[in-house]
């Protein structure tokens, strides 16, 4: 069951993703040694044989987002290298507008760098526009404290597939058109 704030929804115009655990298996991309090989279409290896591997669907669910004119963005606690180059040679680099990965726990103040950096380029988006994906809610409370009531699906408990929140955002936009 997906669970969700009591608030009005506006449609969602902004899905911003965690990495470790819910785009891929690794749960510590920053313990990856440089450099990256692929392996398959969705698999890399490191340079000590650790292998990553984006979890099924995900392709899938990010083309179709950006396809509906959704903006995907990537906030990660981990090291910018590892993040950039796992991106760079599983080709999902296109998909986000902004990547947000910093060696530090407070994702409150990556979400704020993204708004601002959206919002620097012309895009002004409400709390309630952006879903926000994680395996884990530890970041929930500071991030609604400092972006406010943003949705937030939390991977493998709300939902046990990625086509579960292109489902979620499609009901929401369309219970809730913009315009």
């Amino acid at each position: 069951m997906i669970r969700n704030v009591l608030c009005k929804r506006l449609p969602i115009r902004l899905v911003v993703f965690d990495a470790d655990k819910t785009l891929w298996d690794n749960p510590n991309a920053s313990s990856l040694e440089l450099p990256f090989k692929r392996v398959g279409e969705d698999s890399l290896v490191d340079a000590r044989g650790n292998r990553l591997n984006l979890f099924s669907g995900i392709r899938e669910l990010l083309q179709v987002l950006r396809s509906e004119g959704i903006v995907l963005a990537l906030a990660t606690w981990n090291k910018p290298e590892q993040i950039k180059e796992a991106l760079r040679i599983l080709e999902l680099e296109p998909f986000f507008r902004y990547v947000a990965a910093e060696f530090h726990p407070r994702k409150h103040l990556l979400l704020r760098k993204i708004l601002k950096n959206l919002s620097d380029e012309g895009t002004h988006l409400k709390p309630e526009e952006i879903l926000y994906v994680d395996d884990r809610d530890i970041h929930l409370k500071d991030i609604r404290k400092t972006v406010g009531r943003v949705a937030f699906l939390q991977m493998w408990k709300d939902v046990t597939h990625p086509n579960e929140i292109l489902s979620y955002v499609k009901n929401t936009n369309l219970k809730n058109p913009s315009g």
